[in-house]
């Protein structure tokens, strides 16, 4: 009489997953990279090459350890390198030799 009865389906909401890649303060683009080991934090940016290390804590993970760079980075209490210096070096090298030999 009162017919077969639906069954329920379930809805699974995928769960958020936390960003491997964060925004640059220095040039704006998406490109910095951060890796973890050892309590140490290397923070890239693949777009303008800035380039620094700071301490954190084992719990950290890449989240966290970008939210300590920009707090730092904003205050201005931060160590900042470039890590395109290498290839600028080889750049100049490069042009002297080609401007002593002409």
């Amino acid at each position: 009489m009162g017919g077969k009865r639906k069954k329920r389906t379930k809805i699974i909401k995928p769960k958020p997953k936390l960003p491997k890649t964060f925004e640059c303060p220095r040039c704006g683009r998406i490109a910095i990279s951060i890796e973890i080991k050892e309590g140490i934090a290397k923070i890239k940016c693949g777009n303008c090459g800035l380039y620094t290390e700071i301490e954190v804590p084992p719990v950290y993970d890449e989240a966290n350890a970008y939210g300590k760079f920009i707090d730092l980075y904003l205050d201005g209490k931060l160590d900042i390198k470039e890590s395109n210096n290498e290839n600028q070096e080889e750049d100049n090298n490069e042009s002297s030799e080609l401007h002593t030999s002409t």
